[in-house]
């Protein structure tokens, strides 16, 4: 029976690992604006939160009605397909893979489920808990070495080949900072205005260190007097939470206002109260 568990483990070990390699080679991941089971663009928001949910694992994530980085599959295949497969009724179920360009299958979740009645919500549930598969992959991009006219000229003046893959390697984070999604982007833009900390609080947690402020698309999220994000609503009533600290679901409740979200892998609510 040991050497069963024993096997078992070593299997497990060196499968996660095959699959650490494997996504290293790969610097996009390009996600899809609409699925199959979506009716409309971004429907509930759900792509955009996937894109999310994909930086917080490390990975320089887009959409695919975005405009794409100039060097993705140039020369050699460095994006991988996001296809995500949805099924069931009363229990939304989820199974996220990663497909290179030849169409193989680089990655396979488990398979997530949502469980409450509001599609938006179930959807929510439901790819969290898939996206749960990346917690134990250690990703860090490492380009594979190609060898092109570009190098080779490169190589006869002098540039060696090492110093450039580190300069490329060396643009993930910048570029990333270039990439950042524009609804903190349009949340930084509104706390330049010089009167938003006098608008008045429509929800605040007990301790008044959140608050949250009317706004065009839903809410501002507010941590004392400072901008950290937003609440878009989608047309199911739920609300997309993005900060600059969580990732969540938002939802009017009888006493007020509640977030759900996951910051260090534990599931934590803050509960807002009317302002």
């Amino acid at each position: 029976m040991k050497q069963l568990f024993l096997f078992l483990f070593i299997t497990t070990s060196l499968f996660a690992n095959a699959q650490d390699v494997a996504l290293n080679q790969y610097k996009y991941i390009i996600v899809n604006n609409q699925y199959e089971f979506q009716n409309e663009a971004n429907e509930y928001s759900f792509n955009e939160l996937v894109v999310f949910e994909l930086k917080k694992h490390n990975f320089i994530a887009f959409r695919n009605s975005e405009v794409l980085p100039a060097d993705m599959n140039r020369g050699e295949c460095n994006a991988l397909q996001l296809k995500v497969d949805k099924s069931g009724t009363l229990r939304i179920f989820m199974v996220l893979q990663l497909v290179d360009c030849t169409g193989t299958v680089v990655f396979t979740s488990k398979k997530g489920v949502g469980t409450t009645k509001s599609n938006d919500r179930a959807y929510f549930e439901a790819l969290r808990d898939a996206m749960t598969s990346f917690d134990e992959v250690d990703y860090k991009y490492t380009p594979k070495v190609v060898v092109d006219e570009q190098v080779a000229n490169e190589e006869k003046i002098g540039i060696q080949q090492p110093a450039e893959v580190t300069t490329i390697a060396g643009k993930v984070p910048e570029f990333d900072e270039q990439v950042k999604d524009r609804q903190v982007i349009d949340a930084a833009a509104v706390a330049m205005q010089s009167q938003v900390t006098r608008l008045k609080k429509d929800y605040a947690t007990t301790d008044n260190s959140f608050s949250l402020r009317s706004s065009t698309e839903g809410y501002t999220i507010f941590r004392g007097d400072m901008i950290i994000g937003t609440l878009k609503k989608s047309k199911g009533g739920c609300y997309l939470a993005v900060t600059t600290n969580f990732i969540g679901v938002g939802y009017k409740t009888a006493g007020g206002f509640s977030i759900e979200h996951t910051t260090d892998g534990k599931d934590q609510v803050m509960e807002f109260v009317k302002g």
